[in-house]
Order: structure tokens, then C-alpha cells, then sequence
């Protein structure tokens, strides 16, 4: 064998090693679940304290009376800890439960985590969401909502991967629909919403501003 094909197939072995590792660590860190000690509002068993404000009758006051609202993470999970139940489903229902859902409030974006018990062990889902809000020539907000990726378990995953598991996000949606629906009231055109660490501020437009616009271009 000549030198330039053992170094070639040296090069060829390192490779298939370092994408074997690669393998490896990516499989690991997708079961792994992330570390949700730092979420307000849970437990470190999973529970939450029950009591705290209920927080459809919160958003549609807010729409209604055109008041701000300012949600903190430990009410958000507290809330979610007590309204939703769910269900694993599929061929996996047997060895899978369903644990909990979670919000984490970070800088401008916040992650979605479902939280459940695969084959006796911990796992973890999470979806990064963020809400893009551009003001109209007329005045009025258009709020758009992101998907901008997540982590199966503590593996970070552009968002392709996620809609592997989007059906359970969906799901989730489905489950809050009271509470979607009024924040979606509150952000057709009206809420200014800024989401800080462990915080979350949803400011509606003053309706008579609103109004006066629209009057405007009559």
C-alpha cells in the first residue's frame, strides 16, 4: 500500500470516528432532559401550588377594558400546572406519560417545554418562540408568531426537526383555546406585547386611538 493511500485511509477512519462520536453525543443529549429547576412556578417533583389568577378571565378583561396585563412566569406555569391534563397517544402510550407543559420567559422570546416520562426516564421537548410585532402606516400593530427552533431534550434543533413533534404543540393549543383566543383579540392590532425574564407585559392600544385612526381613512 502506498503512503498516499494510508493516508488517505487514515483520514477516511478519523472521519467515521469523529462522525460516530458526533452520533453518539446528539443521541445522548436528545434524552437527556434540560434542566427545568430554574422554571417559577414548578415544583421540583413536577407540581405546582394550585390557587393564583385565572388567567382567561385575566386576558379577557385585559381585551375588554383595554387594560395592561403584566404575567409572570411562576402565574403562567401555575396556571398551565392546573388547567392542562394530557395524554400520551400512539404506539408509545404504554411506555410514555405525560408530565406537565412549561413556560421559561427569557429576553425578547420564550420556550414552550413539554415535559414527559419516557421508558421510566425523564425527557423533554421544547419549542423557542418569539412575537414579531411591525406598526402599520395606519397606526394599528401586526403581531406575527415565530417558531424559531428548540431542543429534543438538551439537543438544540433548527426548526425542521420540531415538526416531528409539532402535532403536540398543536395539541397544547387546542387545549388553551379560551386563552389563545384572547390573547389573539388582544394582539389583532392592539397589543404591545414585550417579554422580559420571567416576565410578560401585554399592553393594549388605547381603543379610542383606534378608532380615531380608522376614522381617519373613512
Amino acid at each position: 500500500m502506498s503512503e498516499r493511500s494510508k493516508r488517505l485511509q487514515s483520514a477516511v477512519l478519523l472521519f467515521a470516528l469523529v462522525l460516530l462520536i458526533f452520533l453518539v453525543t446528539t443521541i445522548l443529549l436528545s434524552f437527556l432532559p434540560q434542566d427545568l429547576s430554574d422554571l417559577q412556578g414548578r415544583k421540583e417533583d413536577g407540581s405546582v401550588e394550585a390557587g393564583g389568577r385565572n388567567l382567561e378571565r385575566v386576558l379577557s378583561n385585559a381585551e375588554e377594558q383595554g387594560i395592561t396585563v403584566t404575567l409572570s412566569e411562576e402565574e403562567i406555569n401555575q396556571w398551565l400546572g392546573t388547567k392542562l391534563a394530557g395524554q400520551q397517544e400512539g404506539l408509545l402510550k404504554g411506555q410514555v406519560s405525560y408530565k406537565g407543559t412549561w413556560i421559561r420567559l427569557e429576553e425578547g422570546y420564550l420556550d414552550v417545554i413539554i415535559e414527559r416520562e419516557a421508558f421510566n426516564r425523564p425527557h423533554t421537548v421544547a419549542m423557542k418562540v418569539e412575537i414579531e410585532q411591525l406598526e402599520e402606516s395606519s397606526g394599528r400593530m401586526n403581531s406575527q408568531i415565530h417558531w424559531r427552533g428548540g431542543r429534543l431534550g438538551q439537543m438544540p434543533v433548527p426548526q425542521g426537526y420540531l415538526l416531528l413533534v409539532m402535532n403536540s404543540f398543536k395539541a397544547l393549543a387546542e387545549a388553551m383555546e379560551p386563552e389563545v383566543s384572547a390573547l389573539q383579540s388582544l394582539l389583532e392590532g392592539r397589543g404591545v406585547v414585550t417579554i422580559e425574564e420571567e416576565k410578560l407585559k401585554i399592553e393594549p392600544r388605547d381603543r379610542s386611538e383606534d378608532q380615531r385612526l380608522m376614522q381617519g381613512f373613512q
